[in-house]
């Protein structure tokens, strides 16, 4: 009996977008080429460097196309092997936004660092900070240490002021670490926001907090030369304040249900990247069933997909493969085999699903990108 052929179903350059196998992850390029001039006309207006965090879509490609609208700013990456990655394909100034405390790992991060024209990671307590020491003391390197200050979000990093200049004098007085400034993560203002001013409000005590704590350690002699902060949704407010030399969003150049929930100004016409899904059952008058569910979709957020371009029908819920879609309000009967198109809940975990990831204009496929970086945790 013969060998059957597997039929290959990677997308086509210059393939209509309307004959992709979906469930199909699509981004309409001119709305992310878009979103990534923004922030990157932003940062050059409030002079502050834009390091883009590329754990949103772990694609060195793009990473390059961030660095470059950015004027060579680097990239931030939240795994040691997501920032071997970008390193293996060119990207030579990475900061690492995660605290590695592994014996072994922390001899692959000496070595990363060695490799680049600049590399900095990150550390909060005297349990990352000291094997980082003992890990570059074994190579006789010298690696750069930010130190993450807690500004709100109660996840990682040290509290503000004098707790901060304990941790910092530990970095100083460390012979193979350098400092090398400070970190903040003001997500929290992204949940507790509802309105602009509120963001304007948040943010602003939040880089308070960082200013208040540079003052601390400058006045005891430890130069704070950069501060880095933001997310996609603080980073516009946050990149204002003086204190600030650097903005490190990761979301923007696609945004996703979540993010068009958070009181800002980014909508549903913002969101570049949708799951491209084809209706497989119709099995009554006010329900269809697509072939994309919790396989092809994260749902780590409180977020249904948002149905791109109509507000006649909603995205319900789902199991591994299917998603319940409610078409009683349908503006026409949708039947089987019509494709639906959605925002994604999250678009990060989303992608960290996927292979391939499609760049589409005017309809048509323009790049087909290998998510290179994906599952890349450790």
């Amino acid at each position: 009996m013969p060998t059957p052929t597997l039929t290959d179903s990677t997308p086509c350059l210059d393939q209509s977008r309307y004959d992709l196998e979906t469930p199909a992850v699509v981004v309409d390029l001119d709305t992310m080429e878009a979103n990534m001039r923004e922030f990157a006309e932003f940062a050059q207006r409030h002079d502050v460097a834009l390091r883009s965090h590329v754990k949103t879509h772990k694609i060195p490609d793009i990473a390059h196309r961030q660095e470059e609208l950015s004027g060579g700013d680097g990239i931030l990456c939240q795994t040691l092997s997501e920032a071997e990655v970008m390193a293996q394909n060119g990207i030579s100034d990475i900061y690492l936004s995660y605290m590695v405390v592994e014996e072994s790992k922390l001899d692959r991060l000496v070595r990363l660092s060695e490799r680049l024209e600049s590399f900095a990671t990150t550390v909060d307590c005297p349990g990352n900070i000291d094997p980082l020491q003992a890990a570059a003391d074994r190579r006789g390197a010298t690696v750069d240490a930010v130190l993450e200050i807690d500004v709100g979000l109660g996840r990682t990093g040290v509290p503000p002021g004098e707790p901060a200049l304990e941790m910092a004098a530990r970095i100083v007085d460390a012979e193979n670490l350098s400092f090398a400034g400070l970190m903040g993560f003001e997500g929290h203002v992204n949940a507790e926001a509802e309105s602009e001013a509120d963001y304007e409000r948040l943010c602003e005590a939040a880089m308070d907090e960082l200013q208040g704590t540079a003052e601390l350690l400058e006045s005891d002699g430890v130069p704070v030369d950069d501060v880095r902060v933001g997310s996609t949704g603080t980073a516009r407010h946050s990149g204002k304040h003086p204190v600030v030399t650097e903005i490190n969003p990761g979301m923007y150049p696609f945004n996703d249900a979540n993010v068009v929930s958070w009181a800002g100004p980014i909508g549903p016409a913002d969101c570049a990247l949708t799951v491209l899904t084809t209706v497989i059952s119709k099995p009554a008058d006010d329900r269809v069933i697509v072939d994309a569910g919790s396989k092809t979709m994260s749902f780590d957020v409180d977020r249904q997909p948002i149905p791109n371009e109509r507000d006649d029908i909603e995205y319900v819920t789902a199991s591994e493969e299917h998603g319940w879609i409610d078409s009683s309000d349908a503006d026409e009967p949708i039947e089987v085999g019509d494709r639906l198109e959605f925002i994604v809940p999250h678009v990060c975990t989303t992608i960290n699903l996927h292979d391939t990831l499609i760049g589409t204009r005017d309809d048509r496929v323009e790049e087909v990108w290998n998510v290179q970086a994906r599952g890349k945790e450790k």
